[in-house]
């Protein structure tokens, strides 16, 4: 059989990722816990890689946002630190943020000289006591020794949830036979005045109105504030039966008004003392957040990224110094393992150097992603009301900031941001968008509505989806049935059946 060869011409284009981009990809997606256990790791199996001294380390501030659109053109992730005129609208931007970020300047809170020694002593007490945490606050207020054993007396005497149940006469009673102390109901109520001022806020509180009324007056920034008061303070029989269409009727009140005033409700603690006192393990699935977004009470809003722990990281002094001591010598007089042992070095100090361009990196696309979501979300983050929400996508954070949209998608994955009203993951703050008489509208406007109709709705009577839907529809919604199950599913609510 004849054979024949033959040979041909192929042109095609691949793209591959280089080794610190991979990095700088892998880095990005970590949330601050896990970024925090990786730089020890690396620390560990670097030895030209230490964290910088104490006494060189600022803590980071807090960034203005002043509602400016200062994003650079160029994409941060293409170049080892950003350009200064990315970040041109921040009012005070701190010298260890990312528009002055450099290979040994990355991070923005100090890092404990003794972290494993640190961590091993947290470790080591399994219990966070209530008891324990609001006598460490008695020796923050002026007092003398009688009224310290009284406010002593009521921290004892508050039930699991940090509530005192107890009749102040009773309590006195108790002290006279008991104790030998007289104390009359007055100082008493005194000192209980005093101990509503504890952290977690709602301690002492004689009943579940006044314990979420403390909270409430604690939290300025909580949405429907002012309402919230109006009923704890006056409509405390009908909030405890649960009776919102007669608070409802009373207040004047829509269904939407009702929906967002118990939102507002759900956020609050009815059990301040019964989150405190848990094992640590216990407690491991509390969230941490990575960013904080603050707003004052003239809607100036300012955020930073949460690094606490994290070291600012830097090559060893002693690097330097290493090599240039076999720089000088010549290679050809060196042994086969003394010159091993120097190529290993170096790639050992290159890897550092590496690692700490990709922990810029890192940085600097955190920040950018995340100013670009408050310059989208702004009005949530200034009123807290989650119907605020604009429609977002992937795509409309990419085009602010220049960055990939893989990148933004890294950013904000198991990442979460700490605001006046709660935390929330960051890809919560994404939304697909509806209509509403022609003006496109976040999802979150129908979730809201939907929430008011089944609120409002008779129990004995909960209406069927094809109901729901022909009420959104009256109120400018465009939704279709399926839609509306969609969307009942998500918020929790069984169907219509489940709910007899």
């Amino acid at each position: 059989m004849p054979q024949s060869l033959t040979q041909t011409q192929r042109l095609e284009q691949r793209q591959q990722l280089s080794a610190q981009q991979v990095l700088v990809a892998k880095l990005t997606e970590l949330s601050v816990e896990e970024l925090r256990a990786r730089i020890e790791t690396e620390c560990e199996t670097n030895p030209w890689l230490e964290p910088k001294d104490r006494s060189s380390v600022s803590d980071g501030d807090m960034d203005n946002y002043d509602g400016s659109d200062g994003f650079g053109e160029d994409s941060v992730s293409d170049s080892d630190s950003a350009d200064s005129d990315s970040f041109d609208s921040f009012d005070d931007f701190s010298a260890s943020s990312a528009d002055t970020a450099d290979e040994s300047d990355w991070g923005s809170d100090e890092f404990p000289m003794n972290y494993s020694e640190e961590r091993g002593r947290r470790e080591d007490s399994e219990v966070l006591n209530f008891h324990d945490i609001l006598m460490s606050q008695v020796g923050e207020f002026d007092l003398d020794d009688h009224q310290r054993f009284l406010l002593e007396y009521l921290i004892g005497s508050l039930d699991d949830d940090g509530l005192l149940r107890i009749p102040l006469y009773q309590i006195s009673d108790e002290l006279d036979i008991n104790q030998g102390v007289r104390a009359s109901e007055e100082e008493l109520q005194q000192m209980l005045d005093i101990l509503k001022e504890f952290e977690p806020y709602g301690v002492g509180a004689r009943n579940l109105c006044e314990c979420l009324l403390i909270q409430v007056r604690h939290n300025p920034r909580l949405p429907r504030r002012q309402q919230i008061i109006t009923i704890l303070e006056q409509y405390v029989d009908e909030f405890e039966h649960n009776h919102w269409d007669v608070i409802r009727r009373k207040m004047r009140l829509t269904d939407a008004d009702v929906a967002a005033i118990r939102r507002s409700i759900q956020r609050l603690n009815p059990s301040p003392g019964g989150s405190v006192g848990q094992s640590l393990d216990e407690m491991a699935h509390l969230v941490v957040p990575d960013f904080e977004v603050k707003s004052d009470e003239y809607g100036k809003i300012s955020f930073r990224l949460c690094e606490n722990g994290i070291p600012q990281l830097q090559m060893s002094d002693d690097a330097s110094g290493w090599m240039n001591i076999y720089e000088t010598k010549d290679e050809a007089t060196l042994r086969k393992e003394v010159l091993e042992g120097i190529r290993y070095q170096r790639d050992l100090m290159e890897r550092g150097k590496l690692f700490i361009q990709a922990l810029t990196q890192r940085r600097n696309s955190l920040m950018l992603v995340m100013r670009a979501i408050v310059k989208l979300q702004e009005p949530f983050f200034r009123e807290g009301d989650e119907t605020l929400l604009r429609p977002m996508r992937l795509e409309d954070v990419a085009n602010a900031t220049g960055l990939d949209i893989s990148t933004v998608s890294r950013v904000c994955k198991s990442k979460n941001v700490q605001t006046d009203v709660g935390n929330y993951p960051l890809r919560w703050f994404f939304t697909n968008s509806t209509m509403k008489e022609g003006v496109e509208l976040s999802v979150r406007h129908v979730l809201s509505a939907l929430r008011a109709l089944v609120d409002s709705e008779d129990k004995s009577h909960p209406y069927s989806d094809e109901y729901l839907t022909d009420a959104l529809r009256q109120q400018g919604y465009d939704v279709a049935r399926r839609t509306i199950a969609k969307y009942r599913e998500q918020l929790g609510i069984p169907n219509s059946r489940m709910r007899r």
